[in-house]
C-alpha cells in the first residue's frame, strides 16, 4: 500500500555548516491491515522517516508510492487522497487542536478540510471506541489530560475512516498507566478496523506486542 524506494535525505548543520547524510537508501513497505514497528534511538532517522513517507517534507533521491501510484513529486490537491487516506498521530498531539477551540471544533475540523460532512452518530461511536465521554468535546485542550488530548487525536484520526496511520512514539509523553491505555486502545482499533499501522518507537517489547513485524534503522540505514 505505501512503498519507499531507496530514500535519501541530507540536512545542513546549523553550528558547522556542513550536509550530513541522515538517511540513505532506505526502502521501507507497509502492506494493507499490516503493522510495521520501526525502531531505532534518538538521531537514527525515524521521524524524519515518518515526514518524508508523510510528504511532509521533500526527499532528496528515491521514490515514495502509494497505491502502486508515484506520489513523490505530487503536491496540492493531487495529494488530497493521499492525506485523506494515511493520518497522523504525533507524541505531541496537543499541536494538532487549537488552544482557542473546543474539543469538538477540532473533530469537526478535521472532516473540512476534505469538505466531508460531520456525522454526530459516527463521533459517538468513536468515542465510544476510546473510552471517552461525549461531554469532554464541550472542553477546550487546557482543561483535559495528555491521554485525553490523544484519544481525541485518534478520534480526529478515525472519523476520515484511513487506511493507515503512521503513528510517532505516540505514548512516549504520557505515564505509564496510560500508556498501557492507548497501546491496548491501539491494539483493538487495528483489529476491528483493519487498519495498518506505521509505529515508531524505541521499545521492542511494545513492538513487538503490537505489531507483525519489526524493522530497525540505524545510522541512516534499515536493518531488518
Amino acid at each position: 500500500m505505501l512503498k519507499a524506494e531507496n530514500i535519501s535525505k541530507s540536512f545542513i548543520d546549523r553550528s558547522s555548516g556542513k550536509s550530513f547524510r541522515l538517511l540513505q537508501d532506505v526502502s521501507l513497505e507497509i502492506a494493507p491491515g499490516e503493522a510495521v514497528a520501526l525502531m531505532g534511538g534518538s538521531g537514527s532517522g525515524k521521524s524524519t522517516l515518518a515526514r518524508l513517507l508523510l510528504r511532509l517534507l521533500p526527499c532528496d533521491t528515491g521514490k515514495i508510492y502509494f497505491r502502486g501510484t508515484d506520489i513523490t513529486k505530487l503536491s496540492g490537491k493531487e495529494l488530497a487522497g493521499f492525506r485523506h487516506a494515511v493520518q497522523f498521530i504525533s507524541q505531541r498531539p496537543e499541536s494538532f487542536l487549537d488552544p482557542r477551540k473546543k474539543l469538538g471544533y477540532s473533530l469537526r475540523e478535521a472532516l473540512e478540510v476534505f469538505s466531508l460532512p460531520y456525522a454526530e452518530e459516527q463521533a459517538l461511536e468513536m468515542l465510544d471506541l476510546v473510552k471517552l465521554n461525549a461531554k469532554l468535546l464541550e472542553r477546550y485542550p487546557h482543561q483535559v489530560s495528555g491521554g485525553e488530548i490523544q484519544r481525541i487525536c485518534l478520534v480526529r484520526a478515525l472519523l476520515l475512516e484511513p487506511e493507515l496511520l503512521i503513528l510517532d512514539e505516540p505514548t512516549s509523553m504520557l505515564d505509564i498507566s496510560v500508556q498501557a491505555q492507548i497501546l491496548h486502545l491501539l491494539k483493538d482499533i487495528r483489529a476491528q478496523k483493519q487498519i495498518a499501522y506505521l509505529f515508531i518507537s524505541h521499545d521492542r517489547l511494545i513492538s513487538e506486542w503490537l505489531c507483525d513485524r519489526v524493522v530497525r534503522i540505524e545510522q541512516g540505514l534499515i536493518r531488518s
